[in-house]
């Protein structure tokens, strides 16, 4: 439609601008070259739009990769969301491991003091075994002296109270011949 135009309005304008109709030559070089920015017109408007899908189809592109990439900046933000709660969790269970650690080596210091305290004890309960055993046959020695002694003193005191029951048979014997001899 703008051809068309062209046509009929360019030789009128060319005309007037000197008074006169351009000539057919004018003309002719006229609509070739509107013909020729035409064509010129329809493969840069070809191209244009050629060039305008390509830009459409990467910028379609390029928007799907900036959703993918939102998604990943979203999973990444979950992330570390996760990985700073992941990282707290961690913190505190070492700092309990720590303070386990603590405890128990605390335990152990506490255990091998009396380990050692025992050990001591022992020792000196193994001394006082050895002097007593030493002392042993010295004991055993004096209990059979003194079970001697006890043997010969039983027997002196059963020989004793034979001795005094005779003794008091003879006195009774004695007393009632006094009593009976009055």
């Amino acid at each position: 439609m703008m051809f068309m135009l062209l046509i009929f309005v360019l030789p009128f304008t060319l005309g007037n601008e000197h008074g006169k109709l351009a000539p057919l030559e004018e003309f002719n070089v006229l609509v070739y070259g509107t013909i020729q920015l035409g064509e010129a017109l329809t493969d840069t408007y070809s191209s244009t739009a050629g060039k305008m899908q390509r830009i459409a189809g990467r910028q379609a592109k390029q928007e799907r990769t900036m959703e993918r990439l939102k998604a990943e900046v979203t999973r990444g933000r979950q992330a570390r969301g996760w990985i700073s709660s992941e990282a707290e969790r961690l913190q505190g269970e070492q700092q309990e491991g720590r303070n386990l650690l603590q405890r128990m080596e605390q335990s152990l210091q506490e255990i091998q003091t009396g380990y050692g305290d025992l050990g001591k004890r022992v020792q000196e309960l193994e001394d006082r075994t050895k002097r007593k055993e030493q002392d042993i046959p010295k004991i055993k020695d004096k209990v059979e002296r003194q079970s001697l002694i006890l043997e010969v003193l039983t027997q002196e005191a059963a020989r004793q109270k034979e001795q005094m029951a005779k003794q008091r048979e003879q006195l009774l014997h004695l007393l009632k011949r006094v009593i009976f001899s009055f």
